[in-house]
């Protein structure tokens, strides 16, 4: 009830007790008036006491009848008070409830940001926390809140668990087109971006970037990727009252990481700075691969392994700032590939791949030497 109808009902309250008392005060001065000017005198006869104490009875039952509904009427009204007053105190409660929910919400944040080691931030604590709770407020107050997903609407929870799900089954897939790799990029970007944090953490090369914006999300270390933003999303099914997103725990096969390392389309949006002829180097890597002789060995093999282990994480790749390190997997490299050109024809057609693995050292060497 607003400031306006309560002035409003506390007014009508006064003139109807006003009304109440008017009509009760005039209608017995009528009903004895009436009785006055026709038994003007002080009768000394029982049965006239008796029809005078009847009238009186009479008047005096209306007026209890007219004090009673009054009095139930002022209850009513005492009622109407003491429901806006409960009603406030309510809202009241409800109010300060929200406030330290949300205030649990930014210090449950807080918590996720240092168990990562403050290398991811949540720049809108406010917005995410109405995205999760889209109906709280100062006079509402919801502390579960379930996953919706329809053709027609879905909540953030929702939205993330198809995307989740869809990320979980690729997972498992084995054998991928480069447009599969790129829709993979394209999901894993989304399902960032839904999370709302940020990767404030150090560059690497082979991070993902978008409008110029690191995700954090590395093609050489995709698992621990998905196991923060995981932790992330189950940071929020937890506090939303839902069980824990179980999935992607079969970690990330080398399918995976080669699809992402082989697909054209995301090498736009890889870092490759801080090493140089590190992109060659990956292709370098993928076309050793394919070298094989009539009995499927790898011609190459101890630059396959060599450079196979390399990209097997982040870290791997970061010792390639090591010059040595790095001259020492090329060398290597270069002198497999000498002595596998002396076993190979020249018309054999892996003559000429080895000549094109060859010519890639060099081009990275060069690469190196210009850095």
């Amino acid at each position: 009830m607003t400031d306006k109808d309560k002035a409003a009902w506390s007014g009508l309250w006064f003139w109807v007790a006003l009304g109440v008392f008017l009509i009760c005060t005039t209608f017995g001065l009528v009903l004895f008036g009436i009785y006055r000017s026709y038994f003007p005198n002080i009768s000394g006869v029982r049965d006239d006491w008796n029809v005078f104490g009847a009238l009186l009875g009479g008047f005096g039952s209306c007026i209890g009848a007219v004090a009673t509904l009054a009095t139930l009427l002022f209850l009513a009204h005492q009622n109407r008070k003491q429901q806006d007053f409960i009603e406030w105190q309510i809202k009241t409660q409800t109010f300060e409830q929200f406030l330290n929910h949300r205030k649990v919400f930014g210090e449950r944040l807080g918590e996720t940001q240092s168990r990562y080691d403050h290398k991811i931030r949540f720049p809108e604590v406010e917005t995410l926390y109405l995205g999760l709770f889209p109906r709280n407020g100062p006079t509402n107050l919801e502390l579960n809140v379930m996953p919706e997903s329809s053709e027609t609407f879905e909540n953030l929870l929702g939205g993330l668990a198809v995307r989740f799900e869809r990320l979980d089954c690729l997972m498992r897939k084995s054998q991928w087109a480069d447009g599969e790799a790129y829709d993979l990029a394209n999901l894993l970007f989304e399902i960032y971006s839904d999370l709302g944090f940020e990767w404030v953490g150090e560059e690497s090369d082979g991070d993902i970037v978008r409008a110029e914006l690191n995700t954090g999300i590395n093609i050489y270390s995709l698992h621990e990727s998905l196991m923060r933003m995981k932790g992330v999303y189950n940071v929020y099914l937890r506090f939303t009252g839902n069980p824990a997103f179980d999935g992607l725990s079969q970690g990330v096969s080398t399918y995976v990481r080669e699809a992402l390392m082989k697909c054209r389309r995301l090498r736009q949006f890889v870092i490759y700075k801080s090493i140089p002829g590190l992109d060659t180097l990956q292709d370098l890597l993928f076309e050793i691969d394919e070298l094989r002789d009539d009995s499927k060995h790898w011609l190459l093999p101890d630059t396959y392994r060599l450079l196979e282990s390399t990209f097997e994480s982040r870290q791997d790749v970061a010792q390639l700032k090591d010059v040595d390190y790095y001259f020492h997997i090329l060398g290597v490299g270069m002198n497999e590939i000498y002595s596998a050109l002396h076993k190979v024809d020249e018309h054999d057609q892996r003559h000429a791949r080895l000549r094109v693995c060859h010519n890639s050292i060099e081009l990275i060497v060069k690469n190196i030497r210009r850095a």
